[in-house]
């Protein structure tokens, strides 16, 4: 689109910053982006009465900016960027300090991010977005109770609007909410009534299917979980759980079974799930289909859960450097997450060491795990 517009002006440095970024060419679109922000923030009001469109090229450059120094974890930065806009777009204050209470939160200060919003949510306690903010930043950070309080009161506000005003998505982003909830509250039975209730008011939910029965999984709850996993319309997923329900069950056969059929599938033709079909084929203690994608896989499916499954597969192929090099990506990755986190998870500890039989290999790699120790009395 850039091509079409004067070289130089303002409307072409926004799009070339855009096409950048969507490269992944982020410190070059952070670059860009920075210099059409600095450049615009020096106008005359004037010139902008003048130019009509250029407070939203003001606007979307500003919170590209801020999107971009959010995805490196450079959240004072991110905060500065989007913290022009309460001057420059006064009229969108309340979603511009959301935004920034939670960029706070994501740069450690929790409680004061959680005041705003308090603060938010008691200025206007008829936004229910101020509520829904509140309530699911609050369940991240594990203060459940709060979070309990703040989507009552979002329902609430919901509850009073005219039939007509009602979003369905809005709705189904609550009970969604309210599903991960009760989850942490260790609530199934609520947990699942809740996601199912966001179905009913956002048919896309049920995509989501599979953070249900990992939940009843994880709960030993393998008949009602292989029910929802029936649900999933995604062949990787649906398949990868059961095997490792069989395997729970004791069915190795059928676990192989299962876990063979998965590995068996493109993953190129699936839009989710690209994990599933990654261990499915690490299982197989042949490294080389996942490598063989890798690159692919990363670029158009790239999450850090399969980030973490291609530091396996490096190590199981005797690539102790790039396994490494991954493990720490991933480790930067998950301190920037939220709740952050400091080690990779245990399980893909126990994973990694069912697969790799290089002592000296799983030995160096050990400390990038949060591994618990059993002490022996």
């Amino acid at each position: 689109m850039s091509q079409h517009l004067l070289p130089g002006s303002y409307e072409d440095l926004y799009f070339r910053g855009q096409a950048l970024a969507q490269a992944g060419e982020t410190e070059q679109a952070i670059e860009l982006f920075s210099r059409l922000v600095d450049r615009l923030g020096r106008l005359s009001e004037s010139v902008f009465a003048r130019r009509e469109g250029l407070r939203n090229v003001q606007l979307r450059a500003c919170l590209e900016l801020a999107g971009l120094f959010r995805s490196e974890g450079r959240y004072a930065e991110a905060i500065e960027a989007e913290g022009r806009l309460l001057q420059t777009h006064p009229d969108r204050a309340a979603v511009w300090r959301r935004d920034l209470a939670v960029l706070r939160m994501s740069a450690g200060a929790v409680d004061e991010g959680l005041r705003e919003l308090r603060g938010l949510a008691d200025e206007s306690p008829d936004d229910l977005w101020n509520w829904l903010v509140l309530a699911n930043e609050a369940r991240i950070e594990g203060r459940l109770v709060e979070s309990e309080a703040a989507y009552t009161r979002a329902l609430d506000v919901a509850g009073r609007q005219e039939e007509a005003e009602q979003d369905p998505k809005v709705l189904a982003e609550i009970h969604f909410g309210r599903f991960r909830l009760h989850e942490a509250f260790g609530q199934l039975d609520e947990a699942v009534a809740a996601w199912e209730t966001a179905v009913r008011h956002e048919p896309t939910v049920k995509h989501s299917v599979r953070s249900v029965y990992q939940m009843l999984t994880t709960a030993g709850r393998y008949e009602q979980a292989l029910e929802y996993v029936a649900r999933d319309e995604n062949a990787m997923q649906a398949g990868f759980q059961r095997g490792i329900i069989a395997e729970l069950s004791g069915d190795t056969v059928q676990a192989a079974k299962e876990l063979d059929a998965v590995a068996a599938l493109d993953p190129m033709q699936f839009e989710q799930g690209h994990d599933c079909w990654a261990e499915a084929v690490l299982r197989q203690k042949d490294p080389m289909p996942l490598l063989q994608q890798l690159r692919q896989l990363l670029s158009s499916h790239g999450s850090i859960r399969l980030l973490i499954l291609s530091g396996i597969a490096w190590a199981m192929h005797g690539e102790k450097d790039l396994a490494h090099g991954v493990f720490e990506q991933s480790i930067s990755l998950l301190k920037r997450s939220r709740p952050a986190k400091q080690k990779l998870d245990g399980a893909d500890w126990r994973l990694l060491t069912s697969l790799v039989d290089d002592e000296e290999m799983r030995a160096s790699l050990k400390p990038y795990f949060a591994v618990v120790e059993r002490v022996l009395e």
